[in-house]
């Protein structure tokens, strides 16, 4: 029988935190994954209603990894009830194990994820939409679907505070809109960035969802507050840009941003076959070197002088 969520909590194994937290290089890699997993916690429940109340709610971390966050609404739990939901198997058993009794729900890779329609009074879901290129707006119409009627969507997004890092240049909220970056990067080197600016999430998002709140920098990162509107709405009809000259010049500079990231790895690769060129005629030197010194070379070197003296005569 798994053992109740209750202090002290249980973290998972080092390789499971590593997934959804780099702990390698940290004085102490506990405690920066117990303290960036309250200080998430603590910014949700910031951003809910005055009047919210756990009682008998449902509650949903998309993208919940082991349950870094999730950890931290032990006491919450005794009150309502907590799913956590992500696509890595191994991270969902040891929830399943370890952190009762919070649910834990495997989804696939693309939607439908499998839970109920109008199910949870919440979803929260950190660090999964910034680097959402694929299926970003099925997984948010996904999430529309299995909310209840007026449930809260609390979502982060990265923008303004980490415009500069990812694309080197200064932040501009009206070419921005919706750029996908590093989409075919490693994920061990951070996977694909999604850059959102405001007006287009609240153009965007905003036909699915009432925008209730966002904020604009907590952690390096951006978060809104959205809940959920009676409406039918399709992925093409999310994803249709507005009448507003800011969705032509943000593809645009997507365009441009992408065309950049194509020279970039041109000139990584042909930096890497041209080390590879030099390390094996490296290789081959030395490998000739050794067999012209070995004995059997020098003791054929009058055969092979007899063999040219034949050849020019």
């Amino acid at each position: 029988m798994s053992e109740p969520l209750v202090a002290p909590l249980k973290r998972p194994p080092s390789n499971l935190m590593s997934r959804v937290f780099a702990v390698e290089g940290w004085g102490d890699s506990d405690a920066a994954f117990d303290n960036l997993g309250l200080q998430t916690k603590e910014q949700i429940v910031s951003l809910l209603p005055d009047d919210w109340s756990w009682e008998g709610k449902r509650t949903l971390d998309f993208g919940s990894g082991a349950g870094r966050t999730l950890r931290h609404f032990a006491a919450e739990a005794e009150a309502g009830e907590f799913w956590g939901c992500d696509m890595h198997g191994p991270s969902m058993e040891w929830m399943d194990q370890n952190l009762s009794p919070v649910k834990a729900w495997q989804t696939t890779l693309s939607p439908p994820s499998g839970l109920p329609h109008g199910f949870f009074d919440l979803i929260y879901t950190v660090s999964v939409f910034t680097h959402l290129t694929d299926h970003a707006s099925a997984w948010l119409l996904e999430l529309h679907k299995v909310l209840k009627p007026g449930g809260i969507l609390i979502v982060s997004f990265m923008g303004q505070w980490t415009s500069e890092y990812f694309t080197g240049e200064p932040w501009n909220e009206d070419r921005v809109g919706k750029i996908d970056l590093y989409h075919s990067r490693d994920w061990e080197l951070g996977g694909p960035a999604v850059l959102i600016s405001e007006w287009w999430l609240r153009e965007h998002w905003g036909r699915a969802f009432d925008v209730v709140d966002i904020d604009q920098q907590y952690m390096n990162f951006s978060w809104a507050v959205l809940r959920k509107k009676d409406v039918k709405i399709t992925t093409a009809e999310i994803d249709h840009p507005s009448d507003d000259p800011r969705e032509i010049e943000s593809l645009r500079h997507q365009v441009k941003l992408l065309q950049r990231e194509i020279d970039m790895e041109r000139l990584a690769r042909a930096t890497e076959i041209e080390a590879a060129t030099a390390e094996c005629a490296r290789a081959l030197d030395e490998q000739r070197g050794l067999y012209e010194g070995s004995a059997s070379w020098k003791a054929t070197a009058p055969l092979r002088m007899l063999k040219r003296h034949r050849r020019s005569g």
